[in-house]
């Protein structure tokens, strides 16, 4: 790297601005990766964090979660079937509601049944269960929308009240905010009538013999095939993880317009890389020229202008991340932004940042290997 660091010094101003360009792609790129990593998790941070392998919607070549409805004889046959450990009802539905003071609430109300698996617990307050129309609600709820322990909910439409008994961190889906409400609760305000039964009566029975999915843990050994099979006897359509979160509204849209940004992003780095190393090898051709003539060959050179490009690449990322990351953490200490820092991720965009640029850079730097030594001996061109 003799002549790399020859360079590195002697140009130090112009390849000084070029690690600072390098460094402003990395500083975005770090950026971009806490954004769409937090804006994902603001999407689906709720069934992130249910503890299932699968989960089972009505047949549908692309099922979602506000479309879909599977009957009492389809989770009992489904919790017949070998390798399912375990398996719950869970209802899901997209209310308007307002409280106590008429303030308009727009919440997704889950209903599931109280200690299962499911149970997300709380984090203050009392989880589902306690009271009969006693849930348990997202943190957004209660840092945007001042909702309190002990408010009272109304759902638009049903008239159905709610009682706030707890609340959880934020968990949403969709980007609204859940609440967990006891299974039947939930079956009441979906398909009874409004306002629930009237005094002294009580609903009829096929009201609690539906549900919007079924939240599964299958044993590993079961296998996709098999899975389809019991779906076409059974009627149902199940997703594994990644399946079940694309079902979520917007979350493939945001997750490939942050890829496409990405790329965007990788395919300037390698072109601004190539453009500057092309420029500077046009620039130092008859230094070139004359270290050939002196006995460098073409691999030797090569290898140096590459040491050199990585080098730059290293320095400039090393300093975009840093300042990315210290960046990112006082958003998220400081600002409610949906923002999360994912070292996997950022990490896989660091290296490919730093590829894009050495592909861009080897580009440019093979004009390397057409430079005639005669140049050092000042024939023209």
């Amino acid at each position: 790297m003799f002549i790399a660091l020859r360079d590195l010094a002697y140009a130090k101003g112009r390849f000084a601005l070029m690690t600072l360009v390098i460094a402003l792609i990395a500083l975005l790129m770090t950026s971009l990766s806490g954004m769409s990593a937090g804006l994902i998790k603001n999407n689906i941070s709720g069934l992130m964090e249910l503890d299932v392998t699968h989960i089972a919607f009505e047949y549908d070549d692309r099922p979602t979660y506000r479309n879909t409805m599977i009957e009492r004889a389809q989770w009992e046959e489904w919790a017949e079937q070998t390798g399912v450990k375990a398996m719950e009802p869970m209802g899901h539905t997209i209310f308007t509601a307002r409280t106590q003071k008429d303030d308009p609430l727009e919440l997704v109300l889950w209903g599931m049944r109280p200690a299962s698996f499911l149970d997300p617990g709380t984090d203050l307050g009392d989880a589902i269960g306690k009271t009969e129309n006693g849930v348990v609600i997202s943190g957004l709820l209660a840092e945007r929308d001042g909702v309190e322990i002990g408010d009272t909910i109304t759902l638009d439409r049903v008239l159905t009240e709610l009682e706030v008994i707890g609340i959880i961190e934020e968990r949403n889906i969709g980007h609204i905010p859940i609440v967990y409400a006891p299974l039947p609760k939930w079956q009441e305000a979906t398909y009874g009538p409004p306002g629930g039964p009237p005094p002294g009566e009580k609903l009829p029975a096929i009201v609690f013999d539906f549900v919007s999915i079924l939240a599964m843990q299958l044993d590993e050994s079961i296998t996709p095939e098999q899975i389809n099979e019991l779906d076409e006897e059974i009627g149902t359509t199940t997703r594994d993880r990644n399946g079940f979160y694309i079902a979520s509204t917007g979350y493939v849209e945001e997750v490939r317009t942050v890829q496409i940004i990405q790329f965007f992003l990788f395919l300037i780095s390698a072109v601004v890389i190539g453009a500057f190393f092309a420029t500077w090898t046009i620039q130092r051709t008859r230094e070139i020229g004359l270290v050939k003539a002196l006995g460098a060959s073409n691999g030797y050179l090569l290898r140096d202008a590459l040491s050199q490009a990585l080098l730059v690449m290293l320095v400039g990322v090393a300093i975009g991340l840093t300042v990315g990351l210290y960046l990112g953490r006082l958003i998220m200490a400081n600002t409610n932004m949906p923002y999360m820092l994912e070292g996997d991720q950022i990490g896989n965009a660091m290296v490919l940042l730093i590829v894009a640029g050495l592909v861009g850079g080897a580009l440019s730097i093979r004009r390397i290997t057409r430079v005639d030594p005669i140049i050092a001996l000042g024939q023209e061109q």
